[in-house]
């Protein structure tokens, strides 16, 4: 039972009670025929008290489990308000978390998108440096065996080299048709062969090496033919090649650049003039031989005297600064301040030219009056004789 139920259970008894009470009061002759119900009514009644007294103490009791309940309920409702704010807060930082998470996942996939667009833009750029690269090897490949003929051609007409030459259309009469080099030239009875080689093989090392075995085997044992062949590459292609030199039997194939031709043909000249020299009568010869001492005498007195000057010139230039520092370091100054002098290329040129004007600046230096005393010139004379001995 409520409390509700309880109170009101006690007003009815208490109503009841009163009611028979007045009842009494009018009606005192009929005292005698009530007394009974009086009594059964007294006895209700106090069987009402004990139960008003015992829903009295129900009452009680649940009122004060009510109190309890009503602070565990706001104990429960201030814990809930607490979990709901803690939810809530959740819920806010798990939408923040959420939205962050959504960002993050839109960023990547935007930098996926990015790298993916950037990669395929390197693979572009790549693809086209690579069809350039192609492009312009072949264009040099093309180029090159015309490029290669006309620079040697160009190289044995120099005053200095003056080779006989002959290239693939235009070979010597008594040349084996069977191989045809890109470009001979005529060299101490025999020819050397300048060979332009040409591939768009993904490995030149590979196509080299099929080279010469195939010019080797066309070459063997042709008197005709220098042991020392040259195959002319472009010079972007040398660093393709791990070797250059290949011997092969008797003869040695080296792999070269168009800017190695020259040297190579100096080295060539050379050898050719000194084969000429060993041809010459004895006295010819001799008379060379004689004129290379002389020459090589004449050069290392010069050389000599110019190092032993040079060395009595920086002794003094010490001797100065070791005597004076202050002086020195004005000398210093005032040296740094001044130009040299400057010498004309057009002089140079016709003195170094021209035996006479060369004889024409030495009397210059004696007459009509010497630069330079001949007490100086005495005195250096003794120097270098003391230095000589």
């Amino acid at each position: 039972m409520t409390p509700f139920e309880i109170a009101f259970g006690i007003i009815v008894l208490l109503g009841l009670g009163l009611t028979v009470l007045l009842q009494l009061r009018r009606s005192p002759s009929s005292a005698p025929d009530l007394s009974a119900e009086v009594a059964s009514l007294r006895k209700e009644l106090d069987q009402e008290k004990r139960e008003r007294n015992e829903l009295a103490g129900k009452g009680k009791e649940l009122f004060s489990q009510f109190k309890n309940l009503e602070s565990e309920y706001k104990a429960t409702i201030k814990e809930r308000d607490g979990l709901q704010k803690t939810i809530t807060k959740f819920e806010t930082s798990a939408e923040h978390r959420e939205k962050e998470h959504r960002d993050m996942v839109q960023k990547l996939e935007n930098a996926e998108r990015a790298l993916e667009k950037e990669r395929q833009r390197v693979i572009k750029d790549e693809e086209r440096a690579r069809t350039a690269a192609d492009a312009e090897r072949d264009r040099l490949w093309n180029d090159h065996e015309n490029t290669v003929i006309a620079l040697l051609s160009d190289l044995c007409k120099q005053p200095h080299l003056q080779f006989t030459t002959y290239s693939n259309n235009k070979l010597p009469d008594d040349f084996d048709g069977s191989l045809k080099p890109d470009f001979l030239i005529d060299f101490l009875g025999q020819y050397v062969i300048f060979d332009a080689k040409v591939s768009k093989a993904q490995s030149l090392q590979t196509y080299i090496d099929e080279q010469v075995k195939k010019t080797a085997a066309k070459i063997k044992k042709n008197d005709q033919i220098y042991p020392h062949v040259f195959l002319v590459v472009p010079t972007e292609a040398i660093s393709e090649l791990k070797k250059l030199i290949f011997p092969v039997d008797q003869y040695y194939f080296y792999v070269v650049s168009q800017e190695a031709l020259a040297p190579i043909l100096s080295s060539l000249k050379r050898i050719s003039t000194y084969e000429l020299a060993e041809t010459l009568d004895p006295q010819k010869r001799e008379n060379i031989i004689n004129m290379l001492a002389e020459l090589a005498t004449h050069i290392s007195y010069r050389n000599a005297h110019e190092l032993i000057l040079t060395k009595m010139g920086a002794e003094t230039l010490e001797r100065v600064a070791r005597t004076d520092p202050s002086l020195a370091a004005e000398v210093d100054q005032k040296r740094s301040e001044k130009k040299l002098a400057a010498l004309a290329p057009s002089d140079i040129k016709r003195i170094a030219q021209s035996l006479t004007e060369q004889n024409a600046e030495i009397a210059s230096l004696a007459a009509p009056k010497a630069s330079i005393g001949k007490n100086m010139i005495e005195a250096a004379e003794k120097a270098m004789s003391q230095k000589l001995l």
